[in-house]
């Protein structure tokens, strides 16, 4: 009857390698809970430099250390830390603690794993607020988990891809021997689950070559199908790594690029009449957006203002028709269909003198990667999307200047860097 009974312990304070819980202080006023640990006997003593074993003592310091909230009880807790002679390192050093973040030794693995759940669904800083961390200290320990799940990544087995760039950073933050093109991310986006794969520095072909060397070769040979823009040094490196792979131009991209011909031609058309006159007055820039957007999408005001330029200005009519009947070749079930309609277009561009449509489509007709989305009906309209999910974040955080912690929060993101794919490693 004289043995002295034990403190029942809480399953969530039985996660402290080496130590064991000697008492629990509780302070009500201030809602806190402290956590007084002590060393156990068989205690193996590891570098925390190193990682070789330690030999005899040369001292010992308090730490306190923050945990979990126990419901909304800030929780830290106290232990010592020896400090023990290193026969590697030839200096005493003190010991390693597998449960103490090695980013902010006054914090729990924990809490840390805490911070990075948190930290998917909203911004660093208002987690710091959440937690009443420091800013930087949430940033650090959130850029070491997802370093620490980054180890373990390996992208997923994919047949179709679609690759795009986003944009990173200003101009302003270009650094010496960097081109306008570090200023992009590449990413590359699976088809299939909708989700982001892998985050390169840069738009050139180097970044595209990262993620092919990544996978290995054997996965190399089982992608099919690429999608992507015009960028040349996309399909540069697709053609060196995956050259069985089809390169597929985007849709989206070859619109904007249509579109952006068949605005030329209402420049020329407007200095070609009188910019003064009633016809100058319904085809100047600010009605440009009417005539690139498609006929059914058109509001009835618009509709009507388009009928009466069509009316006046029988170039401006045959435009409108160019314009239709491109957008509809998008719809063909095959490739035989869809040549016949965009020769129609370069055939009534040509008769209407429409020289830079002329000239746009001349460039992409003999080209099989405009013809392989006819076969495949591949587009980059989800990595669009994404990179419209990208945009959210980086306005979230009020941009970002390290670009890999950027890459990383990305993969958290859009991809699989995080919880929903990945277990949080035992200590």
């Amino acid at each position: 009857m004289s043995q002295k009974a034990s403190n029942y312990v809480p399953y969530a304070f039985r996660c402290f390698q080496g130590f064991t819980v000697s008492d629990i202080k509780e302070f009500q006023s201030s809602r806190q809970m402290e956590i007084v640990l002590e060393k156990v006997d068989d205690k193996v003593h590891i570098c925390g430099r190193c990682s070789g074993e330690l030999s005899h003592q040369g001292g010992r310091y308090r730490v306190k250390a923050r945990h979990l909230r126990m419901f909304d009880w800030t929780v830290s807790v106290l232990f010592w830390r020896e400090k023990r002679f290193c026969p590697n390192c030839k200096k005493f050093r003190s010991e390693l603690i597998e449960w103490i973040c090695p980013t902010s030794p006054h914090m729990t693995m924990e809490l840390a794993f805490w911070i990075n759940r948190l930290s998917e669904v909203t911004s660093v800083l208002q987690v710091s607020k959440l937690e009443s961390l420091d800013k930087m200290t949430c940033y650090k320990v959130d850029k070491h988990i997802l370093m620490r799940l980054l180890q373990g990544y390996q992208p997923p087995k994919v047949t179709e891809i679609c690759v795009d760039e986003v944009y990173a950073r200003g101009p302003k933050q270009l650094k010496q021997g960097e081109t306008r093109d570090d200023l992009f991310l590449t990413v590359v986006v699976d088809i299939r689950t909708r989700r982001v794969i892998w985050v390169s520095k840069s738009r050139r072909k180097e970044g595209l070559d990262e993620f092919f060397r990544l996978i290995g070769e054997e996965a190399c040979r089982q992608i099919k199908v690429v999608g992507t823009d015009q960028h040349e040094g996309y399909a540069a490196s697709v053609s060196e790594y995956c050259p069985q792979a089809k390169v597929v131009w985007d849709r989206f991209h070859l619109v904007q690029k249509f579109n952006e011909a068949l605005n030329e031609e209402r420049k020329d058309e407007l200095e070609r009449i009188d910019p003064e006159g009633e016809m100058g007055d319904l085809i100047n820039g600010k009605y440009r957006y009417i005539y690139l957007t498609k006929a059914k999408n058109r509001r009835k005001r618009d509709r009507r203002h388009i009928e009466e330029v069509m009316r006046l200005n029988g170039k401006m009519a045959r435009l409108e028709m160019i314009k239709e009947h491109f957008h509809k070749m998008f719809d063909c079930n095959d490739k035989m269909e869809a040549q016949v309609m965009l020769c129609e277009c370069y055939e009534w561009a040509w008769q209407a003198n429409a020289s830079h449509i002329v000239k746009w489509i001349w460039s992409i007709m003999e080209d099989e990667r405009f013809w392989n989305y006819f076969e495949y009906k591949v587009t980059n309209g989800l990595a669009e999307g994404i990179n419209r999910a990208i945009k959210g974040l980086k306005w979230q955080a009020f941009g970002y200047k390290d670009m890999l912690y950027f890459s990383l929060k990305i993969l958290q993101k859009c991809g699989y860097l995080n919880h929903r794919y990945f277990l949080a490693p035992t200590n």
